[in-house]
């Protein structure tokens, strides 16, 4: 049998142009080495959120005085917490096989690699598609530091079914960091970040991450930047991290475990070998998803300078789908929100104002502070804001920055406004719910 749409990786984006193309009317087969969901269902976003959400309910124990409820002696059982982010897992997991398996697409659980005249290969079989889509996604990226054999991933903190240690370094103080460094936090253990940029969370506004830096030291967390980790070791139990720092002088910090956690890489592998197709840090395309070899499309973050986030990756899979289908793109690239699931929430979409200013752009910003927010107080939020971008010209509003409860929430009614060239005018005569987060977007309208 040939196939129309043959896909490489059941992650976001490989599963969501599967079920796209199949709703569309063609053979769809997907390949899928380990395990349906790729990395943000089963290493990333969602037990990592899992654990985050765990920790905090365990963390709002040591406040819940102050509403008057009384907790005498409470704790955490950790293989309980991760028993539950299993449960979670596993029932997304099924509902998306489910899907597949009603839409009648073929899933192969083997690795599989391309070979030319659009042919597929497992261990045990050949196939043959119209078309190839590469969605096999990333893996983790190890700095070339001296000893970093000796530290644990964040896919395998995540995947562990052990005891946690006591205190931990964590290497990067990225997304990913800070993340693992909520969960930690919550659940009392001591946590040092070493990041080599001068700030946390470096891709955001300059004053998320200051609020960031301290609500985590706050927690007790040690934060050091302008850092060049150098060596990693470990001996009687602990393990040792030597860095430069600013003035480059070599220091060296212990914990009982290391995190590294300084981004991820495409995960091209062995995925072909007698084909030209281009690669640069990632699968090279056109606009069009399109590789260097004719039918043979790439998308998610095995693309050659994408921006690795899962609804990045599903936007792009089913956007190929059109391409292969001959349409037009459905879903727009040019807005995209960033989240990051600390305790206190922060968002980011369109520019900041630093950006802003970069492009020459005539900008100003209405900013509100999280301080006269009634739910913000009601549920014990830091203190944080919500900053609107707008261009002067038009008053069209072109960014937002939050940290705030909810804010990975509230982002996507801005990333919906700033796609749709909303105005200052527009967005004030829309009236929000009371009491709310949200209505902070309207009060800083008005």
């Amino acid at each position: 049998m040939i196939y129309d749409l043959a896909i490489i990786g059941a992650g976001p984006a490989g599963y969501s142009a599967a079920l796209k193309a199949a709703r569309s009317g063609l053979k769809v087969i997907i390949f899928e080495k380990d395990k349906i969901g790729g990395t943000c269902l089963n290493r990333g976003c969602i037990p990592t959120k899992c654990l985050i959400h765990s920790s905090q309910l365990y963390r709002n124990l040591s406040s819940s005085f102050k509403h008057g409820i009384t907790v005498e002696d409470y704790g955490y059982d950790y293989a309980r917490i991760l028993a539950r982010k299993n449960e979670v897992v596993e029932s997304l997991r099924t509902a998306i096989e489910k899907m597949m398996q009603k839409e009648k697409i073929t899933i192969v659980n083997k690795q599989a690699k391309i070979y030319k005249d659009k042919t597929i290969r497992t261990d045990s079989d050949i196939y043959q598609a119209e078309n190839i889509l590469i969605a096999t996604g990333s893996i983790v990226a190890k700095a070339p530091v001296k000893g970093i054999a000796m530290a644990i991933t964040s896919d395998e903190i995540l995947e562990a079914d052990s005891a946690l240690k006591d205190s931990y370094i964590i290497i990067g103080g990225g997304v990913i960091g800070v993340e693992l460094a909520t969960v930690l936090l919550n659940l009392n253990k001591q946590v040092t970040i070493i990041e080599m940029a001068d700030q946390i969370v470096f891709n955001m506004d300059r004053e998320i991450s200051q609020k960031l830096t301290l609500a985590l030291k706050k927690q007790n967390c040690q934060i050091i930047t302008r850092a060049t980790v150098t060596e990693i070791a470990a001996a009687d139990g602990q393990k040792s991290v030597t860095y430069l720092d600013k003035n480059n002088s070599a220091i060296t910090l212990s914990a009982q475990e290391v995190i590294v956690a300084t981004g991820r890489k495409a995960n091209i592998g062995s995925l072909f070998d007698d084909l030209a197709i281009e690669t640069d840090r990632g699968i090279v395309t056109d606009d069009n998803y399109q590789t260097s070899v004719e039918n043979i499309y790439a998308v998610g973050d095995v693309r050659s300078g994408n921006i690795q986030l899962a609804h990045v990756a599903i936007g792009q899979g089913e956007n190929a789908v059109d391409v292969i289908l001959r349409q037009k793109k459905t879903i727009s690239e040019d807005t995209i929100p960033n989240c990051i699931y600390t305790n206190t929430e922060i968002a980011s979409v369109g520019f900041t104002e630093a950006e802003a200013k970069k492009r020459g752009l005539n900008s100003y910003s209405r900013k509100i502070l999280t301080g006269s927010n009634g739910k913000h107080l009601i549920e014990d939020g830091e203190n944080g804001y919500i900053k609107l971008l707008f261009d002067a010209d038009g008053d069209i509003l072109i960014g937002a920055q939050l940290f705030c409860n909810d804010a990975t929430n509230i982002v996507g009614e801005l990333a919906l406004a700033i796609e749709n060239r909303l105005t200052l005018a527009q967005i004030k005569k829309t009236i929000h719910p009371h009491p709310t987060v949200v209505e902070m977007i309207w009060d800083s309208c008005r």
